[in-house]
């Protein structure tokens, strides 16, 4: 089904994610930025990082879909788990953590440091995320599939995919100020 008002919502996020990362995130110093509470948990730095590769890998097949020429392949028409793998990353990829998920290897940031532009970088890369999804305002949301960039036998549904990405803006936006607020954190 085409569904503006769907899309106009998850512009709405996305733009909200922006305004978080920004109030939060563009007064930090370069240690700040790149400030770990241990080895197991990222940096600012690293949660935007993630963020920015998560989005990217979106950017071809948004680019299609908005532009009309998306093709799916064979397995992304009749794979019989399309509904159920949709739904169960809905329910993982909230904005508040119910479970630690473990990040896929290419989606997992280097543990170098990051220059404080990689905030605009960010920022920027978001707003052009939210660009694509506005251009998908005449597909459909249920039966345009798409398949995951991590594990290409998982597919899952435009609407499923828009709508776990927003909320995972938005887990990781809050992952990186919930660092900000560790005891330890640089002042």
């Amino acid at each position: 089904m085409i569904d503006q008002n769907f899309i106009e919502e998850r512009i709405k996020r996305g733009e909200q994610a922006i305004e978080k990362a920004k109030a939060a995130l563009e007064q930090l110093t370069f240690e700040q930025f790149n400030w770990k509470p241990s080895n197991e948990r990222w940096s600012v730095a690293e949660c935007l990082q993630h963020l920015l590769m998560a989005d990217k890998c979106y950017f071809k097949d948004l680019t299609e879909i908005g532009n009309g020429s998306y093709k799916m392949t064979t397995w992304e028409k009749y794979s019989p788990l399309t509904a159920l793998l949709g739904k169960a990353l809905k329910g993982q990829m909230k904005e508040k953590v119910k479970k630690k998920m473990v990040t896929h290897k290419i989606l997992t940031p280097s543990t170098s440091t990051y220059n404080l532009e990689l905030l605009n970088e960010y920022l920027d890369n978001l707003s052009k995320f939210i660009e694509l999804v506005c251009k998908c305002r005449n597909a459909d949301m249920d039966k345009t599939i798409i398949n995951s960039p991590t594990i290409t036998w998982i597919t899952y549904s435009l609407r499923d995919a828009l709508e776990f990405l927003f909320e995972h803006e938005h887990r990781h936006i809050n992952q990186a100020i919930n660092v900000i607020k560790e005891d330890k954190f640089p002042q």
